[in-house]
């Protein structure tokens, strides 16, 4: 029995998650923070559309593309509102529908691991406030723990460097993601739950695309 159980903690396969819009609906919350912030910041109005065309992308990111002539002391201060206001409007995030159950069932097969482009104190205040079960997962990387996020691969190569395994899966919403897997040379599994359409999502290449987080059970049995 014990030898049964070492075995298996030393040969689940690794498996990194995005957070945001791949686990939770996080869209309310979150373009709240970009359009008050941007308010009070005097910057020319942005639709939620136009903002939810970059997200997957670290905030600081998406507000550049945005308003590419923003200043590094404006940028940083929109970042600060941003922040407060999406905390003030936390209470909004929910996660999808099967999420805690289809987690739960991965959990017992391979070493999840949560890596996300939002800092790593918001990652984790957004899994307590929706209730998932954070010890489901054996690490949690924010953006701000690497150099260069997602679409670079190094949230994924720091986990499988303190984890000490390859990973051999990466899911996500965004093309973001699904680049980053590529770079770490690992199978992708795209989901239809964020804002990027099924045909942008093909043109990164995923191995699989599904509708949603629960029917990557089909490949991860």
């Amino acid at each position: 029995m014990y030898l049964k159980l070492f075995i298996t903690k030393f040969i689940m396969d690794l498996v990194c998650i995005d957070l945001d819009n791949t686990l939770i609906d996080s869209d309310k919350p979150h373009i709240l923070g970009y359009l008050n912030a941007f308010k009070k910041n005097n910057l020319p109005y942005k639709s939620p559309k136009e903002i939810k065309k970059y997200f997957g992308l670290v905030s600081s990111e998406i507000i550049k593309n945005l308003y590419p002539k923003i200043s590094k002391n404006k940028l940083n201060k929109v970042l600060e509102d941003n922040y407060n206001y999406f905390y003030k409007h936390r209470h909004q995030l929910k996660a999808f529908k099967g999420i805690k159950k289809t987690l739960k069932i991965l959990s017992k097969k391979y070493t999840l691991a949560l890596i996300s482009n939002c800092p790593k104190k918001q990652v984790l205040d957004s899994v307590k406030k929706t209730k998932i079960n954070l010890k489901l997962f054996k690490l949690v990387i924010g953006c701000d723990q690497v150099k260069k996020p997602k679409p670079y691969p190094d949230e994924i190569l720091l986990a499988e460097k303190i984890l000490n395994k390859k990973a051999k899966f990466v899911i996500g919403d965004s093309p973001y993601d699904i680049i980053a897997g590529k770079k770490a040379h690992t199978k992708t599994i795209a989901v239809l739950t964020g804002n990027h359409s099924k045909k942008d999502l093909k043109k990164t290449n995923p191995d699989f695309i599904f509708s949603n987080f629960n029917q990557v059970l089909k490949v991860l049995k």
